[in-house]
């Protein structure tokens, strides 16, 4: 408003200064060609009606700026107001019409427009209609393709070639919800976020890295399956099946995760069982001998029942095996090649624990039954706890096949180890594998220490599955291939790398935001204290409803009357809730890797960058306010706080002054200023921001 204002007097002002120079030109020359008698008669009339001519130049620059005033008023700023409005009728709001006070001429123009409008809403919404008529069948076929991935048994995640998630169903979210705490909101499922804050990417890349090698080799079936713990306690077996394109080039991947827990609890119990009733088997089979000491006369107990018993004891512990691997029969493991797994073991321990593994000559072609990725950080945990314990930096290995097994011989040769220590290392983790007592049963492998007379050690050794010539092979799922799906399931998920994309050149319409809202104790950012956080996310123009975040606060302090009357939170209903410092951690894990948007977004912005050191995180994403854009748009408008752009815009405001709501208000605001930001060529991140630095509304700095 104030920027046209001047504008239109500079205009003014350049008119009536080209006006006066001329004048005062014309009237200079004329001068010049008058006698001294002319001069004489013209001097005493100025004389003789000096209080006229003083008058006449008082009144006259009065109405003139009474004139140019009425004509900016009338007609000048109402045509600016309609080139406004316009816009907002066909790229944002239909519905919206033109209210001005003007002269009868722009009255008409306006009344013209809102006409044009109304037949514009009403061709608008008949079309809208149609479209909607004509994809009801493709929308049914979508929605059946939306339940078939509901009800799937297993969770399912779909992510382009960078990771980012495309989509996911309920028992994905459910699964990653149980692991969610508080305090680590890394576990935040959603769309446009990184599967690499939910799942280990390394686990990932050995995963992809498989696939890669089968698709040189020429394979088909091409699935990789790795174990990993989601949280403290969630353990899943995760099957990565690639998404190509025609080229055979890996676009991106699809996770499937079933749920071991309950799995190896069944494992654990019926191990449990299996040991209990080996403890009685034996305590009576023990004592029937007792009873029937051998001896010559086979009338006591004959031989032929001695060695049926014998047999009995043989059955069971074969017996007991096979029911402890059905129990592990969830967790396919595939064939694995010894020189390239203690080669990897050997780059993982020299590389990050500095830790060096001489391996003796071995059988080249040995090959085992295991999992790659578990087993190589399985094996670098082991070294890496002996190495401590035996103050050493250098193991011995020795790998050889017996039986059907292949058999790992580990020895170092400074301070010796107990016995005792060594089985208490089954129960050590990493950050990404369950326990190594774990780790080795999915590899069917078993760790024995080699003790000394004194029951220390410096040799243990592990004992794996050999991988037979004619081994049954895990039936790997066949990849997904993106040219051969129906083209009206064609949603372009795969494109796109916002990883890597610079920010400040993308399009607006490209980017995730983070739109973010708070209610405070108070308006003073410098004192007041946050009561209620609130947040939803906008993945490429599209509002993700379930994935928001919306947190009481307890702020520590009273609430005032005045605040409560605004926002509705009093101190009974934060009394029980986590306070500031709890809370922005996760809500920074939330934000994370996004654009924020809010309304007056520098108020909200200080008040959490108070908190900051407090809570050991820093707030650096970039920002946008739909309070300055508005203004770098609408300049004519007086008006820019959120009811009067709802208003504005069309969008109907639930839960005013919750966080939530004024965030979701917000994010539907932002989506409509887009295509209006675009025609006025603000197209990337960066352009937004400029726009928006120039307003005369930016108060803080952010």
């Amino acid at each position: 408003m104030k920027k046209t204002r001047t504008f239109f007097w500079k205009l003014v002002f350049l008119a009536l200064a080209a006006t006066l120079i001329f004048v005062f030109t014309v009237l200079l020359l004329i001068w010049h060609q008058l006698d001294p008698d002319q001069i004489s008669q013209l001097q005493t009339i100025a004389f003789d009606h000096a209080y006229y001519l003083l008058a006449l130049i008082t009144i006259v620059p009065v109405a003139l700026w009474v004139i140019f005033e009425v004509c900016y008023t009338r007609f000048y700023l109402p045509l600016k107001r309609i080139q406004a409005e316009i816009p907002v009728i066909y790229q944002t709001n239909p519905a919206h019409r033109l209210e001005l006070q003007g002269n009868r001429d722009v009255m008409d123009l306006a009344e013209a427009i809102n006409d044009f409008a109304k037949r514009y809403e009403y061709l608008n919404d008949h079309i809208a209609e149609e479209i909607g008529s004509a994809r009801e069948e493709t929308e049914k076929d979508r929605n059946l393709l939306a339940s078939i991935m509901a009800e799937l048994p297993l969770g399912i995640i779909i992510c382009n070639s960078y990771g980012r998630i495309l989509l996911f169903n309920s028992q994905a979210k459910q699964l990653f919800a149980r692991t969610r705490r508080q305090e680590s909101s890394e576990y935040f499922l959603g769309l446009g976020r990184s599967i690499f804050h939910l799942v280990d990417r390394g686990l990932i890349g050995r995963a992809l890295e498989e696939i890669q090698e089968r698709l040189v080799g020429g394979k088909t079936r091409i699935a990789s399956y790795f174990v990993s713990q989601l949280g403290d306690e969630t353990l899943c077996l995760i099957e990565t099946i690639p998404v190509l394109d025609e080229h055979q080039a890996i676009t991106g991947f699809v996770l499937s995760l079933q749920h071991l827990s309950e799995t190896l609890d069944r494992y654990e119990a019926i191990s449990e069982q299996l040991i209990s009733f080996r403890q009685v088997l034996h305590t009576e089979l023990g004592r029937i001998e007792l009873e029937f000491p051998a001896t010559a006369d086979e009338s006591a107990l004959p031989n032929r029942v001695r060695n049926r018993l014998a047999v009995v004891r043989d059955e069971f512990e074969i017996t007991s095996a096979a029911i402890v691997d059905a129990a592990f029969e969830t967790m396919p493991l595939g064939r694995l090649d010894i020189e390239r797994l203690l080669f990897l073991i050997q780059k993982s321990a020299g590389g990050e624990k500095n830790i060096r593994l001489n391996v003796a000559p071995f059988d080249r072609q040995t090959r085992m039954l295991g999992d790659t990725y578990s087993f190589v950080a399985a094996f670098v945990l082991l070294l890496e706890h002996l190495a401590a314990l035996g103050n050493t930096d250098e193991f011995e290995l020795q790998v050889s096949s017996a039986a059907g097994d292949v058999v790992f011989i580990l020895s170092w040769k400074t301070l010796p180890i107990s016995c005792e220590r060594i089985t208490q290392l089954l129960d050590e983790k990493s950050s990404s594998l369950p326990r190594l007592s774990y780790v080795l049963r999915q590899n069917k492998a078993v760790l024995q220490p080699l003790p000394a007379p004194d029951h220390t050690c410096r040799q243990l050794r592990i004992t794996a599955r050999a991988a037979p010539a004619l081994a049954r092979t895990t039936e790997y799922q066949s990849p997904v291939i993106t040219g051969s799906r129906p083209e009206y399931y064609d949603f372009n998920l795969f494109e796109g790398d916002t990883d890597n994309q610079d920010l400040l050149n993308a399009a607006l319409s490209s980017l995730t935001f983070s739109v973010i809202d708070t209610e405070t104790t108070g308006l003073d950012p410098g004192s007041d204290d946050i009561v209620a956080v609130g947040a939803v996310r906008i993945v490429k123009k599209r509002i993700v409803y379930q994935d928001r975040f919306e947190q009481l606060v307890n702020p520590g302090r009273d609430i005032p009357f005045e605040s409560y009357k605004i926002h509705g939170i009093d101190q009974s209903m934060v009394a029980d809730q986590p306070s500031i410092d709890t809370v922005l951690p996760a809500f920074h894990h939330y934000l994370a890797d996004t654009v924020l948007i809010g309304h007056d977004v520098s108020f909200d912005l200080k008040i959490l960058k108070r908190a900051e050191q407090r809570c050991g995180i820093s707030f650096n994403n970039l920002a946008l306010d739909t309070l300055l854009l508005s203004a770098a748009l609408h300049p004519v408008h007086k008006q820019h706080d959120l009811q009067s752009l709802a208003k504005r815009y069309g969008v109907t405001i639930i839960g005013r002054h919750t966080a939530l709501g004024d965030a979701l208000a917000t994010a539907e605001i932002f989506l409509r200023l887009i295509p209006i930001l675009q025609s006025k060529g603000i197209i990337t991140l960066e352009d937004a921001i400029a726009a928006s630095k120039r307003i005369y509304f930016r108060r803080i700095r952010y």
